[in-house]
C-alpha cells in the first residue's frame, strides 16, 4: 500500500519523541529545547494536530476489546477522523514538516518507530481509498491490534526499551551524586512525560505530593521547628502550597517548585534530627 507517512500525524509525533530522547541522551540541550518547543506548539490541547493525534491514539492505545465492539469502534473512530477539518490539519502538517526539516534535519523522518506498521495501517485505513481486499487486510490487522494485548506489547519492544534504558542509565550516572533519588525520579518522569501524555508524571506526582505532605507535617512537630514561629509559618505555607497542586494542571513551574520542596524537606529532616 502506498502511503505518505509524513501525512500521518501519529508518525510525525513519534519521530519528534525519538529525536527528543536522542537529544536527552546526548546532552544536546539546545536541540532538546527546540524539540520540546515544536511539540508544545503543535500538539498542545485544542490544536488541530492534537485532535488528529487523539483519534489515532484512540485505536493505537486500546486493547482487549471484544471483536464485535472493536469493529464498531473502528468504524466510529473513522467518522471522528473524517469530521475533523482535514484541510486545516493538512496545512498544519505541512508547517510541522517544514519545522522538522529546518530546525532538526530530514533524517528525523528516518527514525525507527517500533509500532510503525500499526501507525501505517491506521493511516491507510483513515486516509486512503483502498480496494476491498486491501481494506479487509488493513481492518483485520487493526482488529488484531485492538483485541490482542500480547501483539501490541510485542511490537513495542526492540529499540524503544534500549533507547529509554540508555537515557535512564546516562541520566543516573550524571546526576547520581548531585541529586537526591526523589529528585532524579521527578526529573526523569517529567522529561519522558511527552511520550505518554503525562500519565506517568501524574501518577508519580500523586504519590510524591502525598509523601511530601506527610514529611512536612511531621516536620512541624519537631521542637526545633515548632518553637521557631517564623520557620513554622513557612512550613505551613508549604503545606498549603502542596494542597493547591491538586487543583492545578501540571506545569513546568510546579515541577520546579516540587523539586525545591524535596530539597527543603530533606534538609529540614537532616538538620532537625
Amino acid at each position: 500500500m502506498k502511503f505518505n507517512k509524513k501525512r500521518n500525524t501519529a508518525f510525525l509525533y513519534e519521530c519528534l519523541l525519538k529525536e527528543l530522547t536522542k537529544a536527552i541522551v546526548r546532552e544536546q540541550n539546545d536541540r532538546r529545547q527546540a524539540i520540546i518547543t515544536i511539540i508544545k506548539e503543535n500538539f498542545k490541547n485544542g490544536t488541530p494536530l492534537r485532535e488528529d493525534l487523539d483519534v489515532y491514539r484512540s485505536i493505537l492505545e486500546c486493547n482487549k476489546m471484544s471483536k464485535e465492539f472493536a469493529s464498531r469502534f473502528l468504524v466510529e473512530t473513522k467518522k471522528d477522523f473524517d469530521n475533523l477539518n482535514r484541510k486545516v490539519i493538512f496545512n498544519q502538517q505541512t508547517k510541522l514538516i517544514k519545522q522538522i526539516n529546518e530546525t532538526l534535519t530530514p533524517d528525523a523522518f528516518a527514525n525507527f518507530i517500533s509500532n510503525y506498521k500499526d501507525i501505517n495501517s491506521l493511516g491507510a485505513y483513515f486516509g486512503s481509498k483502498l480496494k476491498a481486499k486491501s481494506r479487509l487486510l488493513v481492518e483485520s490487522r487493526l482488529l488484531g491490534l485492538m483485541t490482542n494485548e500480547k501483539q501490541n506489547l510485542k511490537e513495542m519492544k526492540h529499540i524503544d526499551n534500549l533507547t529509554y534504558n540508555t537515557f535512564v542509565k546516562k541520566f543516573n550516572e550524571t546526576y547520581s551524586n548531585t541529586l537526591r533519588t526523589e529528585q532524579r525520579d521527578l526529573l526523569t518522569n517529567y522529561i519522558v512525560s511527552f511520550s505518554d501524555n503525562g500519565l506517568g508524571l501524574k501518577a508519580f506526582l500523586n504519590d510524591e505530593i502525598s509523601r511530601l505532605k506527610e514529611e512536612v507535617y511531621e516536620c512541624t512537630k519537631r521542637p526545633k521547628i515548632n518553637e521557631n514561629k517564623a520557620f513554622l509559618a513557612k512550613t505551613e505555607r508549604v503545606l498549603k502550597q502542596l494542597d493547591g497542586y491538586a487543583k492545578s494542571p501540571i506545569t513546568e513551574s510546579i515541577v520546579r517548585e516540587i523539586f525545591y520542596i524535596q530539597d527543603l524537606v530533606a534538609e529540614v529532616n537532616r538538620n532537625a534530627s
